[in-house]
């Protein structure tokens, strides 16, 4: 008689020990996942002193491939800077993410803008907050957070003490969850620029202060290279533009390898 596969085989938490089933994930599939050459995966796993920044952004991961990320870079001392945005993964991947961000002590930059990260993998993020003493700036815009997911940011963002720039734009933020925004204003003297634009607080006077936290020059926010133009996708666009030849100047695309 064959042996019938255990709960933890067919939910994957045999491979993943963050794996939560209760955790929302994508329910499209992409037809391209570009993980990170294998290379640099190497250079993760091994704690390369050199590697600060995990450029993983704009490749369409899923929460699954987040979460091999996640697991590589666990107990990195040497990780300053994530870029993970623009991949549209949800609470699974953003979960993951976090129990590795509790074991690496020196992450400043954290760029998530561009996913789906809501639920329980924002909830994570915002008790992480609470007690994370190096992050400096936090990107969570267009993450479809609404109100519940600005609460608990808010929650969050009211007892940490070291994040200077947040940007919680274009998540369809509602007056219950700018009321929280606003609050978390009142406790909170270390946020020097909050991002709130693009997002559904009616109230004029609560929409007015959660936009007011800027300083008098905008301070840039982190965005990593990106794969746009490295690797296999450099080869595929040397394919399709061999020459240039017809192509006018301001429209052809640089590539390096």
């Amino acid at each position: 008689m064959a042996e019938i596969p255990s709960k933890a085989a067919t939910t994957y938490e045999y491979m993943n020990p963050n794996y939560k089933e209760s955790l929302d994930r994508e329910w499209w599939v992409t037809s391209t996942q570009l993980m990170p050459k294998d290379e640099v995966m190497m250079r993760l796993k091994s704690k390369d002193p050199t590697y600060t920044c995990i450029d993983a952004s704009c490749r369409q991961l899923q929460g699954s491939r987040i979460e091999v990320i996640a697991e590589l870079a666990t107990g990195n001392p040497h990780i300053t800077e994530i870029d993970l945005r623009g991949n549209g993964f949800d609470a699974d991947g953003l979960y993951a993410l976090v129990q590795a961000l509790k074991t690496m002590p020196n992450v400043k930059k954290l760029n998530l803008r561009g996913n789906t990260v809501r639920n329980q993998g924002i909830e994570a993020l915002a008790e992480f907050l609470k007690t994370a003493t190096t992050l400096e700036e936090l990107n969570l815009g267009e993450n479809n957070l609404g109100s519940p997911g600005a609460v608990a940011i808010a929650a969050g963002m009211k007892e940490n003490k070291s994040v200077k720039v947040l940007d919680l734009s274009l998540n369809y933020i509602a007056d219950e969850g700018g009321q929280a925004i606003s609050e978390m204003l009142d406790a909170n003297t270390t946020l020097l620029q909050l991002g709130m634009s693009g997002n559904e607080i009616k109230d004029e006077e609560l929409r007015y202060k959660c936009r007011s936290r800027k300083p008098a020059k905008l301070i840039p926010t982190f965005a990593a290279k990106g794969p746009r133009t490295e690797g296999e996708l450099a080869e595929v666009l040397k394919e399709l533009k061999p020459t240039g030849a017809g192509v006018p100047d301001s429209a052809k695309i640089p590539v390096t390898n």
